[in-house]
């Protein structure tokens, strides 16, 4: 048996807990540069509040209703999201983390999984202060659906297991419930299976496997079989690294000056460099991107993407910066304002498996230095050791307007009792 533990309304559940002022109000958590409607409260989503919409278009609604508007806070959520997982880690031996608010647990070989659903459901609420809801099943869809049934579902009480139904009570709860729900099936899918018939979800537990392999794919073959029951996606648990690292971001405001690009391309390869090194691997390439917007008709678009191969390959971000820093006047286009730039790391290369060269007792200090570097800004802040070309509070930087402190992740910004 496999559960998937699903934390609601995230954004909105990790504010709540630093301010109980939001509890049972409605409350929206914004995307980057404030733009889009990324998380909502239960009470944000009963007025009509869509997922993905742009702010202005629910501005009215959200004025009308007083409702409380955040900008995302990315530290808070990340660190909230690693204590969820450690503690979803002392349930089972084995766990995939499927996504910052979501994972899978392996229940095999233990019993009365209704009660062990109800506990994790009441530990995370008690030692983090975070609801979820906890879905049960033999196989991955049907963990995935009946957790989609216990967070839509007020009966259920935030705990459904599939197994604890009959065949025929499992099947009237599936015919309620629209094809388009099942994880695997986007919307564009979805449209295509209701023109075929296939409306609700027991509609296609009951289709032709083999036949839907045949009009679609083997993964929709896979999902027919899970939803009976049969398991053809498998726990995952060892950690695949990435083969290209990308690190950029939309402006929040215009950028035009040269420097101001060194600035935001040193800040990407900065965090590009890190992820590489988390993972143990290495760059042989680093691509550089820049743009205006293609959405302002006042101005030419202006795009152009350069990179430069890096030998021998590193993960220092000294060296791949300095590597960066030379496409980087070939891109620049004065009187552009630009809007987006970033940074590929690619050709990764395990470090571990990689060539040696004649410069790689140097390679080896510069290696410790970044190790150091790490080590010191994971201990105090991430902006206490850094290139001097990257600034802490840039001008250009992405809109958080409405952020919220980062309760958990930086000193100056702990939560005060007075």
């Amino acid at each position: 048996m496999i559960a998937l533990v699903d934390v609601n309304n995230f954004y909105v559940s990790c504010e709540r807990l630093f301010n109980p002022r939001l509890n049972h109000k409605p409350v929206v958590v914004l995307s980057n540069n404030d733009g889009c409607i990324i998380s909502r409260s239960n009470e944000a989503k009963s007025l009509g509040i869509k997922m993905g919409e742009p702010l202005f278009k629910a501005a009215s609604i959200i004025k009308r209703h007083n409702v409380t508007v955040l900008s995302s806070n990315y530290p808070l959520y990340a660190d909230i999201s690693h204590r969820v997982m450690q503690l979803l880690s002392t349930f089972t031996d084995q766990q995939e983390i499927y996504s910052i608010d979501e994972s899978f647990l392996s229940m095999k070989g233990q019993s009365h999984l209704l009660d062990k659903g109800s506990l994790i459901r009441k530990s995370l609420y008690q030692w983090l202060g975070m609801p979820v809801c906890v879905g049960i099943g033999p196989t991955k869809v049907l963990a995935k659906f009946s957790n989609h049934c216990a967070k839509k579902q007020s009966v259920w009480e935030g705990v459904f297991v599939s197994s604890s139904l009959s065949n025929q009570e499992l099947n009237k709860v599936m015919s309620r419930v629209s094809v388009d729900e099942i994880w695997g099936i986007g919307r564009r899918l979805a449209e295509k299976l209701k023109a075929m018939g296939v409306g609700s979800v027991l509609d296609l537990k009951h289709s032709n496997p083999n036949y839907m392999k045949k009009q679609f794919s083997i993964n929709m073959e896979r999902i027919v079989l899970e939803l009976n029951g049969i398991q053809c996606f498998d726990l995952e648990f060892d950690f695949e690294p990435k083969k290209e690292i990308i690190a950029s971001r939309s402006f929040g405001k215009p950028v035009t000056r040269y420097d101001e690009l060194v600035e935001a391309v040193t800040t990407f390869v900065s965090r590009g460099a890190r992820k590489a090194r988390a993972q143990s691997t290495l760059c042989s390439a680093v691509t550089v991107f820049v743009r205006n917007s293609p959405f302002n008709r006042a101005e030419s678009f202006y795009g152009r993407t350069m990179t430069m191969p890096i030998k021998p390959a590193t993960n220092h971000s000294h060296l791949i910066l300095q590597a960066a820093l030379k496409v980087l006047p070939d891109l620049y286009k004065a009187g552009v304002r630009y809007s987006k730039c970033g940074i590929v790391l690619s050709n990764l290369i395990d470090s571990d498996h990689s060539q040696k060269d004649l410069w790689s007792e140097l390679l080896l200090k510069q290696h410790q230095l970044s190790n150091v570097m790490d080590e010191i800004n994971d201990r105090y802040d991430k902006f206490s050791l850094r290139i001097a070309t990257q600034p802490i509070k840039p001008l250009w930087g992405m809109k958080q307007t409405l952020k919220t402190q980062s309760f958990t992740t930086s000193w100056h910004e702990l939560l005060t009792v007075s």
